[in-house]
Parts: C-alpha cells; structure tokens; sequence
C-alpha cells in the first residue's frame, strides 16, 4: 500500500521567469510517493494523446488493439485484422444506453495496468429522483465488463470542478487530474483529500505576471515522458495577451518550472495560431517537438528553450494537422475552413487527402494518398487524424449529409468511417462506419 500524500494545506508558491527556461524554480510542497516503475502497462500513452477528431477524442492502445470513445460507448479495434466492434458481448443488447458494457459517457479513455479507466460526470438513479456523482474516475475490464469506481476527482460534488471538466491522465500510479482551475496529483485509487497541489493557485506567478484566477480559465492539456509530467496552459502574459505555456513537474522532488513558451512570429514567422499556441506537439527525450499549420515542424531543447527547425513542411502543404509517435511525425493537409466550430476547438477543418510522413528527427519518408477514398464517395468532405501506432496511421472520414429541413431544423445523416493507412505499404483500409 503507497504512503498517503503530503498535506497540500500549504499553498505552492511557483515563481518563474519571463525566459523560458533560465529562470528561477520551485520545489515546494507537492512531492507524490515513489512512481511505479515504467513499463508498457504503467506509463502513459503518448502516441494517443493527439486526435484532432471532434467524434473520437479518447482512445487507448493495448497489445493486441485499439479503444475507441464514439459517442458514449467504446469500440474495440483489432490490431492484426483491422476489424472493429462495440465493446459489448452482452446477447441481445441494443448498445443505446447505459445497460449496454461499452457505455462509459466519459470525458477520457486509458489503457493502464491490465485496465481500462475512464472519468465520467453521470447523476445516477437513487430513491425515485437522481444523484450527482460528480466526476469520478471509473475502471472496467478489456471486455467491456466490470464497471467499477476508482475515485472521485472532485472534491465538492456540484462544485467548481463540474464546471469545467478536463481529462485526467494515469501514469506510473499516479492520477494527475484538474479541479477548478488547479492541477492535482494523487496515487491511483487513494482518497482525493490526499492528493497534492501542483500548479493553478492563484498565487501562481507566470512569467512576471499572476493569474487572473478563475476556476475554469486554465486548460491544460497533460502529457508524461519517462519521470516527467509535463502541461501545457494557455496564460495570460503580461502584456494582456495569452501564450500556451508549457511546465515540467518533477513528482519525486516536487520541482515545476517554467520550460518552453509559444514563440512570437517574429522569431518563428507567422502560422495559423501565431504567437499564441502550437498546432500539435510532443515531448521525447527533453526535447519538445511542435507542428505550425500554416508554418514548418519544429523541435525545442526544453533545458535551454531554443527552437530549431526540423523540416520545411510548409514546402509539402501550407496547412495540415499533426500526430507524433518517438519515430514518427505524420501531416494530414486538412486546411482551415473559415467557419467557425462551436462544438470544436474554433476552426473547421476540410479535405484532407494527403498524408506526409517524417522520421521524429524531421526527415521526409514518404507521401500517402487518400484520394481513393474521394473517388469512392464523393460524399466525403474531411478526413480527421487520430493517431498513429507503429506503421500504422489511423483516420476518420466524414462523409455525412444533412437531411432535408424539417420545421425549418436539419438532421444530420451521420456517416463516419474509420480507417487506417500502413506507413510501408501504402495500403488504406476501412475498418469500421458509424451511421
């Protein structure tokens, strides 16, 4: 049994410099227990954190497959048949409500230690009326069996946390979760009044200036490589302007510190989001590897905060999105639509019929067409990345309609197709529709 945290009483005093990197540091009280050691089981999924899908966002791998959230339920895709189907054996299910075993209605999905877990904010029914469970993290089986509560990630149920909630992650035995604007830490399945404080107090000095707090301002957006967490959060500089700013969080020692920002066009020169976020990124090795859709691949030395460039993507197509693996770097040329995506992150997205593929040191590998895809359904109007997984890149392909409107309101005619193209041979398969 781990040792329960520290008192997180005391609140954390970061203070860190306008220079990415130079600056000053803090180790206060925010040390967790001794990590489990890494391996394939315990660490955290770097290569399925990426998903630019507004219909799949929560996915996981194990070895012999693929998790995938559509909607509120998980599809199992099989790794050596390209095969997929509702994680659900239960005979006669209907798999449209929470009776079926893939249902999970949650905000995130990880495969960790044999496990699938997933945090979820459902009411349940109790004595004729209903109940807030309030954020909780859940576990199940790989067969869909088994829904169990690990913990809840909420320390007041309908309090701040509710308001805004963020996706957790697992790694190394530890939950590193968001509540009310503030980033915790606490061993996976411990009490959360155990779990320690690590970053989002309003006393929080960034890059000269404090936080203007507000429990739902700050999104983060967690990642770990080896024995360090790291979080990315878009912040208010002291200019007024806001710049996603990326922190590294030592557990054993407690240490945050301030290591890369998001460049200024005059540094980097101008992309779609300039000045105030990457377009995707990833960390491997203390470097920090970042895509500027509009701009190139770049690659940052988190101990020293330089940008190189890697590659001239821009050269290959102005605009596209980007997933990572440790060895490789693959651009859909999807360009920004113009209208604006209220369910998604601001952009809309459309076509997307060219992979290009580079090695994680920003060498060009090759280029993959879909434009077999366009050919066979001419209803096809984006292809979205989800991830890539050895030499294998997953899609989804959005060729829904709208149906004619009723009372003025149109449905959608949803008709969604998972597919998967191999690095080596080119080969595109589909493996799976939704409609």
């Amino acid at each position: 049994m781990m040792k329960k945290l520290l008192s997180a009483a005391l609140a954390v005093l970061l203070i860190l410099s306008l220079s990415a990197c130079g600056g000053k540091r803090k180790t206060g009280n925010t040390k967790l227990p001794a990590a489990q050691s890494g391996g394939s089981g315990t660490d955290f999924q770097k290569n399925m954190a990426g998903s630019y899908s507004i219909d799949i966002d929560k996915m996981c791998e194990t070895e012999s497959g693929y998790y995938l959230g559509y909607d509120a339920f998980v599809f199992y895709v099989d790794k050596k048949n390209k095969s997929a189907a509702i994680l659900c054996n239960k005979p006669e299910c209907s798999h449209r409500d929470n009776k079926c075993n893939a249902w999970i209605n949650g905000y995130s999905l990880t495969a960790y230690n044999g496990k699938l877990y997933y945090n979820s904010a459902d009411s349940v029914e109790e004595k004729g009326g209903y109940k807030d469970m309030g954020n909780v993290l859940r576990s199940m089986e790989l067969d869909g069996t088994k829904h169990d509560v690990v913990q809840s990630l909420e320390f007041t149920v309908n309090g701040g946390g509710m308001q805004n909630v963020q996706k957790p992650i697992i790694h190394r035995g530890i939950v590193y979760f968001v509540y009310g604007g503030i980033l915790y830490g606490a061993p996976i399945g411990d009490d959360i009044k155990n779990a320690v404080k690590i970053f989002g107090d309003g006393a929080d000095e960034i890059g000269g200036g404090t936080i203007n707090f507000n429990p739902n301002a700050l999104q983060y957006k967690l990642f770990a490589d080896g024995d360090t967490i790291y979080f990315m959060v878009n912040v208010q500089q002291p200019d007024k302007t806001y710049k996603d700013t990326l922190y590294s969080y030592q557990p054993e020692s407690g240490e945050v510190r301030e290591c890369w920002k998001t460049p200024d066009k005059n540094e980097v020169g101008a992309w779609e989001k300039s000045g105030v976020s990457p377009s995707a990124w990833y960390v491997k090795d203390g470097y920090l590897y970042f895509y500027l859709s509009g701009n190139d691949l770049w690659r940052a030395d988190l101990s020293t905060g330089e940008n190189e460039r890697l590659a001239k993507t821009s050269e290959k197509t102005k605009y596209g999105s980007a997933v990572f693996t440790d060895s490789y770097v693959c651009i859909l040329n999807d360009t920004p639509g113009g209208a604006f995506n209220v369910i998604g992150n601001g952009q809309k997205y459309t076509g997307g019929d060219t992979l290009f593929v580079y090695g994680i040191d920003g060498s060009f590998i090759k280029e993959l067409s879909l434009k077999d895809l366009y050919k066979k359904n001419s209803k096809i109007e984006h292809s979205s990345l989800l991830f890539c997984s050895g030499n294998d890149i997953y899609f989804l392909v959005d060729a829904s309609t709208w149906n004619d409107p009723v009372n003025g309101i149109a449905s959608p005619n949803t008709n969604l197709i998972l597919c998967c193209a191999d690095i080596e041979s080119g080969e595109l398969t589909q493996v799976y529709g939704w409609n």
